[in-house]
């Protein structure tokens, strides 16, 4: 469980980042950061019950989660999503046609990722409060 709560952690140390980002027009990496959140936070998740959360995807990493608990993550499904296409493009010059990273987003995309890796956060503090009852 250690190695969880420090994962935990360190995913909400990330969002944070994100938001002091977020005051300082740094929109891709805001959302990059948004997505390294809710990927640490599902990892978390995963090693709490002995499993490596080995990969890059949210909504992978969920599904795993899901069925070894027998877990619904509805409510969660389409965030991740959203967050997982944003993986790449989100750092990489050559990701996007004619747009470096920086110039492809604005703040509403970035205020989209941070309320979408607020809620995944929210989701994995609830597993483990029931996790735990």
């Amino acid at each position: 469980m250690k190695k969880a709560q420090v994962w935990l952690k360190e995913a909400e140390w990330d969002l944070k980042n994100a938001q002091i980002l977020f005051e300082n027009q740094r929109y891709n990496t805001v959302i990059f950061l948004a997505q390294q959140a809710s990927e640490k936070a599902v990892k978390a998740l995963l090693f709490s019950e002995g499993l490596n959360g080995w990969g890059h995807s949210i909504l992978n990493l969920l599904k795993k989660y899901a069925e070894i608990r027998n877990r619904e993550i509805d409510s969660v499904e389409k965030e991740a999503l959203s967050l997982d296409r944003e993986y790449i493009p989100t750092r990489y010059p050559d990701a996007l046609p004619g747009l470096a990273p920086h110039e492809a987003y604005d703040k509403n995309d970035a205020k989209k990722a941070l309320r979408e890796a607020e809620e995944i956060i929210k989701f994995v503090k609830n597993e483990f409060n029931t996790n735990q009852n």
